[in-house]
């Protein structure tokens, strides 16, 4: 079931953050959005509850609005005419995603875990873009943000071992501190079958470089949602091996 609850004048809004091109003092991502701008984005926006497994729309519907998540995660995917999923992407906090093309979304989107989001008519965020142009500025760099992700992600593909490309997806995850425990545990919430379409495997692809991985000592996993990091200098060395 999905909840519902609009935004309020008291609401802290959602929040977006992207890595910057430029230098920088700090390390990972940057927060994009003020406090008031958070606020005016919660004014136009709806927050929704929704529960692991639902599908928030279908590619090639119509595209009314545009999600931005608080808590959980998200996947998109184009469905193949054999029947498979090709995976583009997984949506973790602070991200966005509902873009189009020629007004119809070109993936469709489904909650791997619960996930909390706020949904913004594409109308009202562009008269909001009207009256803030710098707000519009942010969310075009957020935008860049995406690009570099699904470049990212084509490079592991060109993976030709799969315990490197395994590998190269756990440091993808662990580069969000979002992703990763006070311990230093990497949190895996999607499924194998999830990474395997990600990453362009079989599950038993998957499964045999967990295996490997762990026998070569260079991570061990606390189930199939947790994996711990057990030889920083050689998995470092496996995931800068192109």
């Amino acid at each position: 079931m999905i909840k519902l609850a609009g935004g309020r004048s008291s609401d802290p809004g959602p929040s977006i953050r992207a890595v910057t091109f430029g230098k920088s003092q700090g390390v990972g991502a940057k927060r994009l959005l003020t406090d008031r701008q958070r606020q005016k984005l919660a004014t136009i926006g709806t927050r929704m509850k929704v529960p692991a497994r639902s599908i928030l729309y279908r590619e090639e519907t119509d595209a009314d609005s545009i999600f931005i998540v608080t808590e959980g995660v998200v996947k998109t995917f184009r469905e193949l005419p054999s029947g498979k999923r090709r995976l583009s992407a997984f949506l973790f906090a602070a991200d966005v995603f509902g873009l189009s093309e020629n007004g119809r979304y070109v993936n469709t989107a489904q909650a791997v875990t619960g996930v909390t989001l706020y949904r913004i008519p594409i109308d009202s965020l562009t008269a909001l873009f009207n009256r803030d142009p710098e707000l519009g500025l942010q969310f075009l760099s957020k935008a860049t943000h995406e690009l570099r992700e699904a470049q990212r992600r084509a490079i592991v593909l060109t993976r030709r071992d799969a315990i490197g490309r395994l590998a190269m997806f756990l440091r993808m995850l662990e580069k969000d501190g979002a992703r990763v425990s006070d311990h230093g545990a990497i949190s895996i919430p999607m499924s194998r079958s999830d990474i395997a379409d990600y990453l362009g495997m079989s599950l038993e692809a998957v499964s045999r470089a967990s295996t490997g991985q762990a026998r070569r000592g260079l991570v061990a996993f606390d189930g199939r949602h947790i994996v711990r990091v057990v030889d920083r200098k050689r998995f470092d060395e496996l995931v800068a091996a192109l």
